[in-house]
């Protein structure tokens, strides 16, 4: 499976994250050259602090969503991958007609089965959370309603990026040792 749009993602996430930090340090030091024509130019330090708190808990939910979206979207495609083994084992027509389902119907699997699909590949734990993690960003993609609160309350990206990697290094492992 390929990482590199989920290491991506998460790399992207820690500049800006560290630059958060800078920004709330040339502020403190009132450093204004650094901020001048921005949104805290004329901004109190309380404020600042507010903003970049907010901005900073907005952006771990939303890099949660992205790295969970990225990883649904490379299990599906691996899974067609997989699929197309088919052809090896029946006849062509009946070949092409089962990918042309599985790549229109794949979209509608439910994430949380698919994981489950792997379950003689990678760890209960690792799988469990990913479905925690997957709860939390249903709750975020859905405009995080107050009244359908998920299980975990909050997901952070390293754990986020930390458990996807576990996922695919587990599903990878377990493969080569098939292949052997």
């Amino acid at each position: 499976m390929n990482t590199g749009y989920i290491i991506d993602i998460y790399s992207n996430y820690l500049v800006v994250k560290d630059s958060l930090k800078v920004t709330r340090r040339s502020i403190k030091k009132e450093v204004s050259i650094l901020y001048n024509r921005t949104i805290f130019e004329n901004s109190k330090q309380d404020e600042v602090n507010l903003m970049l708190e907010s901005a900073a808990k907005d952006l771990a939910d939303l890099i949660v969503l992205g790295l969970f979206a990225t990883f649904e979207r490379q299990l599906r495609a691996e899974i067609l991958n997989k699929s197309s083994k088919l052809q090896e084992i029946i006849p062509a027509e009946l070949e092409e007609r089962i990918n042309t389902l599985a790549q229109k119907e794949i979209e509608r699997w439910r994430i949380g089965e698919i994981i489950d699909l792997f379950d003689f590949l990678v760890d209960e734990n690792v799988r469990g959370k990913l479905k925690q993690i997957l709860q939390y960003r249903n709750w975020i993609a859905h405009g995080k309603s107050p009244n359908a609160l998920p299980s975990v309350r909050s997901a952070d990206p390293k754990t986020t990026y930390e458990t996807i990697l576990e996922f695919v290094s587990q599903m990878a492992e377990e493969n080569a040792n098939l292949l052997s």
